[in-house]
């Protein structure tokens, strides 16, 4: 039995029908167990009851303190108000997205979204969740650090020596290259009728999301893969060549070659990066010398592949290049701004258009180290 479920007064009634029950007079007709049921009841229910008046002897309390301090009463009231336009609370997330699409709002919550431009949080995390959609953008390594952001990236990194008992260790001349990265805008717009303006909250915010978002991220993969570092972020594609791979067709060779010009020290995390024509053209259909595929899916997902138990990410930006190695380690992306959405019905006032703009600010480039880039040879 819930005791917090039943209300006091069914309390009392329940524990003087025990009391009657094991009574002097009626407790030779109860057996040793029963008795102890009862009992046990008796005392549970007699701590809910105590229980309960301390709670509310403690609300009287404290009621009682705010009625004499009424400078903290409204304290209280203004902190619950804040609280319930939070940035991660139901009744922001609403407001915010009822101002994007242009719709009226209560006093309460104009002043909302008017102290706070942030995204709600729920918008927040359904926006970087596309970006699991491009497995490019998992594979590499992603940061969320404000400004422009300089990194520590191994040069010349000698292994550890081994040194005779009694002689002393000499030093390497270890180095650091640093990697610096600034912030590149990266824009989407989208313009949409005032029919925007009658979709229910949730089919907005799902409609902004897909349109705006997934563009986004679908931009930084392609930045990431063929970057030129010229005004825009620095991609694959400007890794020095390491070699090339067989023109008419790679071939088993070739991927050998391929794997083998990684240093072992990556090989933990290592992956392939390539388009899905040079994949599905090129790779797939690869044997080794006994005839065997080199490419097998993954039992766990059958539309992912492994070549020779590496991962396949499927990157059409690479173009024909083939690009192996540790993502983690072989290049950076930083939002120096996250992704922030904003709308503007002035720019179609003729048309009674709305314009929505998704925006962050990011940069990214190979650190120099744990990949290897093959191009397809000129003959």
């Amino acid at each position: 039995m819930n005791l917090s479920e039943i209300n006091g007064e069914q309390l009392e009634a329940r524990l003087e029908e025990l009391k009657a029950e094991t009574c002097e007079e009626k407790r030779d007709a109860l057996s040793t167990d029963e008795l102890e049921e009862r009992v046990k009841e008796m005392e549970a229910i007699t701590a809910e009851i105590e229980a309960r008046k301390a709670a509310a002897a403690e609300e009287a309390r404290k009621a009682e303190e705010m009625a004499n301090k009424p400078g903290e009463k409204i304290f209280e009231e203004d902190k619950k108000m804040e609280n319930r336009f939070a940035v991660n609370s139901p009744e922001y997330r609403e407001a915010f997205l009822k101002n994007l699409q242009g719709k009226e709002l209560t006093a309460e919550e104009r002043t909302a979204v008017t102290a706070a431009a942030a995204i709600p949080t729920e918008t927040a995390n359904k926006i970087w969740g596309k970006m699991e959609l491009y497995p490019i953008l998992n594979a590499i390594d992603v940061m969320h650090i404000p400004g422009n952001v300089i990194l520590p990236v191994e040069g010349t990194i000698n292994a550890a020596a081994v040194v005779a008992m009694g002689t002393a260790a000499t030093d390497d001349a270890d180095t650091l290259a640093p990697v610096s990265l600034g912030a590149y805008k990266l824009i989407k717009t989208v313009e949409i009728t005032a029919d925007v303006k009658a979709m229910a909250v949730p089919a907005f915010e799902d409609w902004l999301v897909d349109r705006l978002a997934n563009k986004l991220f679908r931009l930084v993969a392609a930045e990431v893969a063929a970057g030129t570092g010229t005004n825009e972020p620095t991609g694959l594609a400007t890794i020095t060549a390491t070699g090339t791979y067989t023109k008419a067709a790679i071939t088993y060779a070739d991927l050998l070659t391929i794997i083998g010009s990684l240093p072992a020290q990556y090989d933990p995390n290592a992956c392939f990066v390539m388009s899905r024509a040079t994949f599905y053209g090129n790779v797939l259909n690869v044997t080794t010398t006994q005839k065997q595929p080199v490419v097998v899916a993954d039992p766990q997902a059958p539309a992912k592949y492994n070549v020779f138990g590496f991962p396949v990410i499927i990157e059409d930006g690479v173009g024909t290049d083939i690009i192996f190695g540790d993502l983690k380690e072989g290049y950076v992306w930083n939002f120096a701004k996250d992704v922030e959405v904003e709308s503007d019905a002035s720019v179609a006032f003729r048309t009674g258009s709305t314009v929505f703009r998704g925006m962050a600010l990011g940069d990214g480039k190979p650190t120099g180290v744990g990949l290897v880039r093959y191009t397809k040879a000129a003959s």
